[in-house]
C-alpha cells in the first residue's frame, strides 16, 4: 500500500509522503505501481508561475533556468518561495504491472495531482512565454496508483484543457457547496476564478454571483460575458475598503466565498465579506492558514473555512462539461465557437 502513494520514490526526509519530501528519486525505469509519461508540457500554478516571473524580472532564460534548477535539485517541479506546483501533459509511454485501471501505452494524458508530488526530470525546455504558465519541455514523469490523472480530451485545444484541468476544482466544489439562491462571492479572475463564476451561476438558480478582482479589464470582461452579477475592481489585500465597496454596490454578504487568487494578504477581505454561518473556500497556494484562522477570531466571525483541495471524484469531467455548455465561459478562455 505504501508504495502505491509513492513513498519508494522518496529520497529526503525519509518516511516522508512525496508532496511534503524534499526529494524525489525521477529516475528510470517505471516501477510496479506507477505509469511513466514523456512530458511535452508543464502548466504552473498561477502562484508558482507569478514568482518566478517576478523572480526572473519576466526574462525568459532565467525563468526556464530557474524551473530547469528546481526540478534537477528536487526531482519533481515544487516551487520553494510557493510550495507550489501545477499539472503536466505527457503520452503514456510505460506501464507497471501492478497498475490499477492505468491508461493505455500511446494515450495522451493531464497528471491532475500537483506537479510537487509527482517525480519529473527535464531534459530541455523547448519553449517558454513569460506571458503564459504553460512551458514546452522534453521530459519523463511517474504518476502514482494513488494520484488521479485525465485523458486529453480530442474536443478541445491541448492549451484550454489543460488550463481547465488545473483548476478544476474550482469548479466542482462551487458546484458541491452552492445552492439556489445562495449569493457567490470570486475573488480573483483567472483562470480558476471564471470557472467558479460559471459553475456558480449553474447552480445558484436565482442567486448572486459577485466578481472581485483588481485588474478592470478582467472585470469589464466578466460583466461583458454575464459571468457575474456585480463586478468589483477592488485590491483584495485592503478588507475594509472591500468592504465598503461591496456595500456601496448593494452586494449581499456571501453565502459562499470562492479565494482564487496568487496574491498573499487577501484573507481578511474574504472572511470579512462571509455572511454569519457562511462557507469561505480558499482555493489559493497563496493562502496563509494561520491568518484565516486568526482574523475569524479576531473579529468574531462564525464561518466555516474549507481547503480547496485541487482532487474532486470527478477527476474534471464535470468542469470540461460546464465549458463545452456554457458559452460565456468558452468565451473567456478565448474559444469564439461551441464545441461538440
Amino acid at each position: 500500500m505504501s508504495e502505491a502513494y509513492g513513498t519508494g520514490r522518496v529520497i529526503d526526509p525519509a518516511g516522508a509522503l512525496p508532496q511534503p519530501a524534499d526529494r524525489l528519486d525521477p529516475s528510470g525505469p517505471v516501477r510496479e505501481d506507477e505509469f511513466e509519461i514523456a512530458v511535452e508540457r508543464l502548466c504552473l500554478d498561477a502562484t508558482s508561475f507569478r514568482s518566478i516571473r517576478r523572480e526572473a524580472g519576466a526574462d525568459p532564460d532565467r525563468m526556464a533556468d530557474r524551473v530547469m534548477e528546481i526540478v534537477t535539485d528536487r526531482g519533481k517541479m515544487h516551487n520553494p518561495e510557493t510550495d507550489s506546483g501545477g499539472v503536466a501533459l505527457g503520452t503514456v509511454t510505460g506501464v507497471g504491472a501492478g497498475y490499477d485501471d492505468p491508461p493505455s501505452e500511446g494515450d495522451r494524458i493531464v497528471t491532475l495531482a500537483s506537479l510537487t508530488l509527482t517525480p519529473l526530470r527535464i531534459d530541455e525546455i523547448t519553449g517558454l512565454d513569460p506571458d503564459s504558465a504553460q512551458i514546452a519541455v522534453r521530459g519523463t514523469a511517474y504518476v502514482f496508483n494513488s494520484a488521479p490523472w485525465g485523458p486529453l480530451p480530442s474536443d478541445l485545444p491541448e492549451e484550454t484543457a489543460l488550463e481547465v484541468y488545473d483548476v478544476y476544482g474550482a469548479g466542482s466544489h462551487v458546484a458541491r457547496l452552492a445552492g439556489p439562491g445562495d449569493t457567490v462571492c470570486v475573488m480573483g479572475a483567472g483562470h480558476a476564478g471564471k470557472l467558479a463564476m460559471a459553475a456558480a451561476r449553474e447552480v445558484t438558480d436565482g442567486g448572486t454571483v459577485i466578481g472581485i478582482d483588481a485588474d478592470p479589464q478582467a472585470i469589464g470582461r466578466l460583466d461583458e460575458l454575464g459571468l457575474c452579477d456585480i463586478g468589483l475592481v477592488c485590491d483584495l489585500r485592503d478588507p475594509i475598503s472591500t468592504r465598503d465597496r461591496l456595500v456601496e454596490a448593494g452586494a449581499p454578504e456571501a453565502d459562499l466565498t470562492v479565494v482564487v487568487v496568487s496574491s498573499t494578504g487577501c484573507e481578511p477581505a474574504a472572511i470579512i465579506a462571509t455572511a454569519e454561518g457562511g462557507t469561505v473556500l480558499f482555493f489559493s497556494m497563496a493562502t496563509s492558514f494561520q491568518t484565516a484562522a486568526l482574523t475569524a477570531d479576531g473579529i468574531g466571525r462564525d464561518v466555516r473555512m474549507l481547503v480547496g483541495s485541487g482532487y474532486t471524484p470527478d477527476c474534471g469531467s464535470w468542469s470540461l462539461d460546464l465549458l463545452r455548455r456554457t458559452a460565456p465561459l468558452r468565451a473567456a478562455f478565448g474559444l469564439a465557437e461551441a464545441t461538440s
